[in-house]
């Protein structure tokens, strides 16, 4: 009878303490972004404490690197460059939103004007109002204009993803810039470039538009070591 209960102590002792989680497993530059199920996810199973997938791209990156091709699920990055994946991952703890002011949602931006922001003097993407500001949730912001207008892009660099992979941004383009810059330009009505093109800044990249939204607009992220950055003084 002791024996039993020992077995029976063991197996319930070993289930507790087993615990698995699924992480999306990244697509890393070199993957074709026509798969329209790209990444499936993997579970994994480890001891402890579940870690959270990797969110970090790789500040060596150079952009002289022309061999990168991704497919995007999810605008994200990782040390072996841009990584993009089609996995759920769980919301983040809310966090309130910076009050922005009617002066800021207000601004009106003006295509190829250069602003220095973190050691670089980028050039604004295109010309409209910003009419959603950054936060938190947001990552970026959206700037109203007209449909067809040029997108440029916003410094030198080599096109990492060209495509429509991602659900909710509709045509995007992203460029990898040095010093793990990375910009991501959204809802494009056409993208002009395609992967592993070098571009400079101020070169046309894309036509405005309003592919996944509700008006033209383009959605501007820029990141840096795989971290968004509020880029609003881009706009100004």
């Amino acid at each position: 009878m002791k024996k039993l209960y020992l077995i029976l102590a063991t197996t319930l002792f070993l289930g507790a303490c087993a615990t698995t989680r699924t992480s999306p497993a990244p697509i890393v530059n070199g993957t074709n972004p026509q798969a329209t199920n790209p990444i499936a996810a993997t579970p994994v199973a480890s001891s402890g404490a579940p870690k959270s997938a990797p969110a970090a791209v790789d500040s060596s990156s150079n952009v002289g690197d022309t061999s990168s091709s991704t497919t995007v699920s999810k605008v994200t990055d990782d040390e072996d460059g841009t990584v993009v994946s089609n996995s759920t991952t769980p919301p983040a703890k809310a966090t309130a939103a910076k009050p922005v002011t009617a002066a800021v949602v207000a601004e009106t931006a003006t295509a190829g004007t250069a602003v220095a922001l973190g050691g670089i003097n980028w050039a604004t993407p295109t010309s409209g109002k910003i009419v959603q500001p950054y936060t938190v949730a947001s990552k970026g912001v959206d700037v109203l204009g007209k449909e067809g207008q040029s997108v440029v892009a916003a410094y030198d660099g080599t096109v990492a993803y060209s495509g429509n992979g991602l659900k909710g941004y509709g045509n995007l383009v992203i460029i990898k810039h040095n010093n793990g810059y990375l910009t991501a330009y959204s809802h494009n009505k056409l993208n002009v470039v395609k992967e592993g093109d070098k571009v400079k800044r101020g070169q046309k990249i894309a036509e405005l538009g309003k592919t996944e939204s509700d008006r033209p607009l383009l959605h501007f992220e820029l990141r840096k070591n795989g971290k968004p950055m509020d880029p609003t003084p881009i706009f100004k």
